[in-house]
């Protein structure tokens, strides 16, 4: 009889006819790996590449042409005068030199011009004159890049109207780009020329208000000041023609004139009364006549002393009513001198706040699609979808591991 070699409690026992034993994890992550392998190929060909495929095949045998138009433009004002520039340049060409050398952008305006051009009031102008339905609906567009629908709301045509004519500030230089895209290059130049030329017809109706704002108070206030000077006018030709005196202060002085010629008159009567009576007799007949004199000198006095001092038509009311009434003319023509000044100044300033519309590059007629991107937009899809497969696979072999 024949004995085995003996074994160690850890072998396994061969002659009893059982399948050797493997440790735990040595066979069945080389069995499973294979099928792993398989799923990420499966999955990736589904999540990664068929979609790429897709949109490539989109882009190069499907996708239509799409032509741009491009321009761009300034919206500047006048910051200051140009008289110097126009002077030292001379003619038109000076004056234009000047306004240009002394205007600044006008980064409100701007802002407002872009946000007007995407807006339904744009869209709706723009439409009337321009079929954009048509336009964007041409026969060489394809069924996902045209408009879909042939008589759209206005709510859809400003969304499709804000993807095909796109408008960008610079807010450093103030320099704003327009983009205009078409199925056509006659139809992307014509829109960009028909936006363009709304936009300064835009701008133009802000400097028209902006002046006419700047110039309806001043205009106002002169208004009041004519107004003012007239009706002061027509009081002092009224009051002359009631008074029938032209200037009662020169009457006055007149009259006080004439008062005092009487008194030395009537003092020179008296005196030579004084003298005659010392060496004549009572009864002599120049006494008599010096002392009639003196009598009709004094009457005149009183007389001439009453019409200025006393009565309703004294001379004392006509001047103090023709000072006021002048005093009223001369502060009327006073305010009136103001108000044209002020008008002046006000209409030098509204000239320099104008706005304009000064073009960098005129729109281009396109003679190259620069869109779809076939090769671009298909790298980037292939790129992102390969990024995002990644991280969701090592997600998924993350939550496995946990789970083991």
């Amino acid at each position: 009889m024949k004995l085995s070699p003996p074994t160690r409690p850890s072998e396994p026992l061969a002659s009893a006819g059982a399948p050797p034993v493997l440790a735990v994890g040595t066979l069945a992550p080389q069995r499973e790996a294979p099928r792993w392998r398989m799923r990420v190929r499966h999955w990736y060909i589904l999540l990664v590449l068929l979609p790429t495929l897709l949109v490539g095949g989109y882009y190069v045998f499907y996708a239509a042409n799409i032509y741009e138009s491009e321009a761009r433009f300034l919206v500047r004002n006048r910051s200051g005068g140009g008289g110097g520039g126009a002077d030292m340049l001379g003619g038109s060409a000076g004056g234009i030199a000047s306004a240009l050398s002394g205007a600044r952008p006008a980064v409100e305006e701007s802002r407002a011009v872009a946000s007007w051009i995407s807006s339904y009031s744009a869209v709706t102008s723009i439409n009337k004159d321009l079929n954009l339905v048509e336009m964007w609906r041409r026969p060489e567009a394809d069924e996902i890049g045209k408009l879909w629908w042939e008589q759209p709301k206005l709510e859809w045509l400003a969304w499709y109207f804000r993807r095909r004519v796109i408008v960008s500030l610079d807010p450093e230089t103030g320099v704003m780009q327009l983009r205009v895209h078409a199925f056509r290059p006659e139809d992307a130049h014509r829109l960009a020329q028909d936006v363009l030329r709304r936009s300064e017809d835009l701008v133009n109706t802000f400097s028209a208000r902006s002046i006419a704002d700047t110039l309806r108070a001043a205009q106002e206030d002169v208004n009041k000041a004519e107004s003012r000077v007239l009706a002061a006018r027509e009081a002092l030709i009224a009051f002359r023609e009631r008074e029938q005196a032209f200037d009662p202060a020169s009457t006055a002085g007149g009259a006080v004139a004439t008062i005092t010629a009487l008194e030395t008159a009537l003092a020179t009567a008296r005196t030579e009364y004084e003298e005659r009576r010392r060496f004549m007799r009572p009864d002599n007949p120049q006494l008599q006549v010096l002392q009639n004199r003196v009598a009709a000198l004094q009457q005149q006095i009183t007389t001439e002393r009453a019409r200025v001092t006393r009565g309703d038509e004294r001379l004392t009311q006509q001047v103090a009513a023709f000072e006021r009434l002048e005093l009223e003319r001369m502060m009327a023509d006073r305010e009136l001198g103001s108000a044209v000044n002020s008008l002046e100044s006000a209409r030098s300033d509204a000239l320099r706040q104008q706005v304009f519309v000064m073009r960098v590059s005129e729109p281009q007629m396109p003679e190259y699609a620069l869109y779809p991107r076939a090769t671009f937009n298909t790298l980037t899809v292939f790129v992102s979808l390969t990024v995002l497969f990644g991280i969701g696979w090592m997600l998924v072999v993350s939550a496995r591991e946990h789970a083991s």
